[in-house]
Formats: C-alpha cells, structure tokens, sequence
C-alpha cells in the first residue's frame, strides 16, 4: 500500500485502518492496541515527531507505504 493509500484509507476509516496497522505491529511483537495506534497515527499526521518503536514504523508506513 502506497503512503497516500494510507494516509486516505486512515482519514475514512481510522479505527479500521488503525486495527489492521496495530495487527502488522502485534505481528512484529509490539505490545500495542488499536487505540494507541490510532492516536499515534494521528499525532504523526498532525506533525508529531517519531518517538521510536512502533512509532518508527507507523512513521515510515506514512511516508514511503507499507509493503
């Protein structure tokens, strides 16, 4: 999924979008639930910083996509 795709996909349905990003992150072993990951993707399209972690991915899925 391209970065725009995302970023679209989230802004129509961000607790969908949250979920299965927060699975991807699950998957990875972060101990993250879906609320968090909808706050956190918000606060980086707010122009948030990275804060590491699942933050780092969230951060990059935004900018160059999610393979």
């Amino acid at each position: 999924m391209k970065s725009a795709q995302l970023k679209s996909s989230f802004l129509a349905e961000p607790t969908k979008t949250a979920h299965a990003l927060g699975v991807v992150l699950r998957d990875f072993g972060y101990n993250v639930n879906d609320a968090y990951v909808e706050a956190e993707v918000k606060r980086l399209l707010a122009g948030g910083e990275k804060q590491g972690g699942p933050s780092m991915f969230l951060a990059g899925w935004l900018e160059e996509g999610l393979d």
